[in-house]
């Protein structure tokens, strides 16, 4: 391997040829320059100045004399040329182990901005320079605005051509540093004092007069630090100029810390020439095992928070399709029915010919991106017939299933055994909150081991209880005891009776089977690496969701317990547990109804908390959408590494789950459109503004009507 050559040894052909294709390797994999529409062109740029560095020394090329020519190109480089010249450099010293040995005079220039010599002709240089780097405004520190180790302020060129928003990507250009910031307030000034002295200055108030002179208006922009290319954390020292950032700029600045076989696609932001360049997640912060779990807010309907969840579990399935990560996800349809119908999908064919369509091109170009780039292939996946669809039994007989599917979809219910498999945590989603006492609870977890130990089907066991409770040697007064032993008193027993009988008969009907042992629990047994179910929920009360959301949850967690316990001890005396997924995603809309903050619903929802703060260790995780974080309970915040925020209501914005945005994108998340999110993850230093695209079964719709 060339990392391992004599560095005074004469390199041969495949030596240099190996050397560029390490280097050509190492600006994916490390510089983050791939990806992006323009990323191979800024290779070739980097490949060709190397190989232009080994032509100096072409009659006896060696390694150091490869790094004694990048030192003097370093010494006269123009600005244009020195990232270049840099990423070179980088890649000898990081990869090589090759010192390059800067002379005093390139130390020494690099504190100060480099001057022309006195008789030369610049203007060439300029014009190629402009060409190159477009410098939108300069770095400003000042009394009233100084520069921090995280922020940097700076104004903006008077030109009109040139828009800047919150939530724009801009770079810092120092001698061989550059700093990449995110936008996150702008205002615009002028040496006006007073409204009044304007007024006065239009004639007295007519704003069809012009003004004799000019003012100027000054935009100022305040950026947050997302990176700075030597790594130090100290301020900008002088008036840097500014540029939009590049793409490869943003890779780095957003995706450094993230290996390309760790990285999921969460969305594109843009660079300076409004190409779309990706955002990625690291997936050890996705689906275990360091963190887990994807948070999504937003208002209703404008949010797009279901799109943009279905979008981040496609992503999901390419990066274990690619590489071979064993991971599968379960997606519940909680509010109308747009899951069900996620395997209606156009054809490529189709979508290549509105590629230049005014409304859905730029969705249909980014799906493309998507496909060629992180093999996200939805339509494919549904030919391959990877998606499956659930649905409760109807209550009547002949009435199928309740949902809006009727075709290809999967009846389910579940009879008082398949609950109890799933742990005695899920009968407590048969009850009100309000019924759930101590007293209560026991009685439950009794009722739970003698229909467990004798095989009771629900309605066999409301009749054991009132035998026990009628019965002279298992009774005395007001109290009574089951086969465990343990003390009930008769009223507990017939208000939780009385309860369990109203929801059987009337709000869980169907889905939960009163008599029949012939239940059809889903069988998540049969769920494989790479496939996505759809569990349709919308049709049942709260409590029927809730029970179905439990069940499946625990279900779930128990098999990835059991599957990495038979791996670790290599005991797999179940094959069909060996086949299971080791990592599976589970996203459910409206989250604040399953773990709501504070002590409602504690009983309920105590088991799903401590499962989102120990699912991460077995590769369970949660990717939960609501229309208020702050309803969501604390614990299950506290164990998210990536949140994602739409369109918020202003309220709602202002509160501590939101203390990650600065003011600025706080404001802009009142404003933003479908289709975009705020995106935080535990590995980016500072938020991005994303954007995503239409879903391909809603563009199917569209096309068709």
């Amino acid at each position: 391997m060339i990392r391992w050559k004599d560095p005074s040894k004469r390199l041969k052909n495949e030596d240099i040829e190996e050397l560029i294709k390490e280097f050509d390797r190492w600006l994916k994999r490390e510089k983050k320059i791939s990806n992006y529409p323009n990323a191979r062109y800024d290779r070739e740029k980097r490949k060709r100045e190397l190989g232009n560095i080994i032509n100096v020394n072409k009659k006896y090329p060696t390694l150091t004399r490869i790094s004694q020519e990048l030192a003097i190109r370093l010494q006269n480089a123009s600005d244009v040329d020195l990232e270049i010249l840099q990423d070179i450099q980088e890649y000898f010293e990081q990869s090589l182990g090759i010192r390059v040995s800067l002379p005093e005079e390139v130390i020494s220039a690099e504190k100060e901005e480099k001057k022309p010599a006195a008789g030369v002709e610049t203007g060439a240089e300029e014009e190629r320079q402009e060409r190159e780097i477009r410098w939108i405004g300069r770095v400003a520190p000042t009394l009233r605005s100084p520069i921090t180790p995280s922020e940097f302020t700076f104004w903006v060129k008077n030109e009109e051509e040139i828009h800047i928003e919150v939530g724009t990507i801009v770079t810092a250009h120092g001698r061989g540093v550059r700093v990449t910031g995110l936008v996150t307030d702008l205002q615009a000034s002028s040496d006006v004092r007073e409204v009044l002295d304007s007024f006065y200055a239009h004639a007295f108030g007519r704003p069809d007069v012009e003004m004799p002179t000019q003012i100027p208006v000054v935009v100022s922009a305040r950026a947050e630090v997302v990176r700075r290319s030597d790594g130090r954390m100290e301020p900008i020292r002088g008036t840097w100029p500014v540029t939009f950032a590049s793409a490869k700029e943003i890779r780095e600045a957003y995706g450094a810390q993230i290996a390309p076989e760790d990285e999921i696609l969460a969305g594109f932001t843009y660079d300076g020439q409004k190409d779309p360049v990706p955002i990625g997640l690291h997936s050890r912060y996705v689906v275990g095992y360091e963190a887990a779990h994807v948070n999504i807010s937003g208002a209703s309907g404008v949010a797009t928070k279901t799109s943009y969840a279905l979008f981040l579990l496609y992503a999901l399935l390419a990066h274990s399709e690619q590489y071979k990560r064993n991971i599968a996800a379960i997606a519940f349809n909680v509010k109308e029915a747009d899951l069900m119908f996620i395997d209606g999908l156009p054809t490529w064919e189709e979508l290549r010919q509105l590629e230049n369509h005014p409304r859905w091109g730029p969705s249909v170009r980014l799906w493309r991106q998507a496909r060629d780039d992180y093999g996200l292939d939805p339509i494919r996946w549904a030919q391959e017939r990877r998606f499956r669809f659930f649905a409760p039994m109807h209550f009547r007989p002949e009435g199928g299933v309740l949902s809006q599917r009727r075709d290809n979809v999967e009846a389910f219910s579940y009879g008082l055994q398949s609950l109890i498999d799933a742990g005695v945590g899920a009968l407590y989603a048969l009850f009100d909150p309000n019924d759930l006492d101590e007293k209560s609870l026991a009685l439950i977890a009794s009722m739970a081991d003698l229909a467990k130990h004798k095989g009771y089907t629900f309605e066999k066991l409301i009749q054991e209880v009132k035998r026990a409770m009628g019965n002279s040697r298992t009774s005395r007064g007001e109290w009574f005891q089951l086969e465990d032993g343990v003390q009930h008193h008769k009223a507990t027993a017939n208000k939780i009776l009385n309860r369990l009988q109203h929801a059987l008969e009337n709000q869980l009907k169907g889905v939960v089977l009163r008599a029949e042992n012939t239940d059809r629990p889903i069988s998540l047994k049969e769920l494989r690496p790479g496939q996505l179910w759809v569990v349709d929920i919308t049709q049942l009360s709260d409590k029927g969701q809730r029970l179905i959301f439990q069940t499946v949850v625990r279900t779930v967690f128990r098999l990835l317990e059991e599957r990495k316990a038979a791996k670790i001890t290599g005991r797999w005396e179940d094959q069909e547990l060996e086949q299971f997924p080791e990592h599976v995603v589970i996203f459910v809309d409206e989250l604040n109804k399953f773990v709501p903050a504070g002590r409602e619903f504690s009983v309920l929802k105590g088991d799903i908390v401590e499962i989102a703060a120990r699912g991460r260790s077995v590769g369970l995780s949660l990717i939960g959408a609501q229309q208020l974080a702050s309803k969501v309970d604390e614990e299950v915040l506290a164990n998210t590494s990536t949140f994602a925020v739409g369109r918020s209501h202003p309220v709602e914005i202002r509160k501590p789950p939101y203390g990650w945005l600065a003011e600025g994108l706080k404001q802009k998340a009142t404003l933003l459109d479908k289709g975009w999110m705020l995106l935080w993850h535990t590995l980016h230093n500072r938020p991005v503004l994303v954007h995503f695209p239409i879903p391909l079964h809603r563009l199917k719709k569209e096309i068709e009507a």
